[in-house]
């Protein structure tokens, strides 16, 4: 009690092109990734090297701009979780809470937020997809708390 989850997906709504749901399928298997390569000792930069490499590997391009952030009595905490290569410092330690949440994009990562200051669309139009968890580490790895 008293603490915060954050999760995140994104919903392909009507009729989405192949390219479009390539796009959402990349991003979840990049957070997917990410999970899987937490656990105790592990740099957190090693989250950001995952996710880049995989989106990389299919041509898609990684927002440097949105983090994830460690997350427990209050919503947003440090750490902060760069989802892009970085040379922050740092490691996961066992009772770590954080959202691990990329952003892939087909084109140019770069965002433009909007006057209402919440909506965010990339400088060259375009699509972006967004996945998130948050997850514990444990003595023995990572545990998803979000799934």
């Amino acid at each position: 009690r008293g603490f915060h989850g954050d999760t995140s997906a994104t919903f392909a709504v009507g009729q989405v092109d192949t390219s479009g749901l390539a796009l959402m399928d990349a991003t979840r298997e990049s957070l997917e990734l990410a999970i899987q390569a937490c656990g105790p000792g592990v740099r957190l930069a090693t989250i950001g090297e995952v996710i880049s490499v995989h989106a990389e590997s299919l041509g898609y391009s990684v927002s440097q701009e949105l983090t994830g952030h460690g997350i427990g009595r209050c919503f947003h905490e440090n750490p902060l979780i760069y989802h892009n290569y970085n040379e922050e410092p740092g490691e996961m330690l066992p009772g770590m809470a954080f959202t691990i949440e990329p952003i892939l994009c087909q084109g140019e990562a770069t965002g433009i937020q909007w006057p209402d200051g919440w909506t965010i669309t990339t400088t060259d139009g375009g699509r972006s997809a967004q996945f998130e968890h948050t997850v514990l580490i444990t003595d023995q790895g990572v545990e998803v708390l979000t799934a």
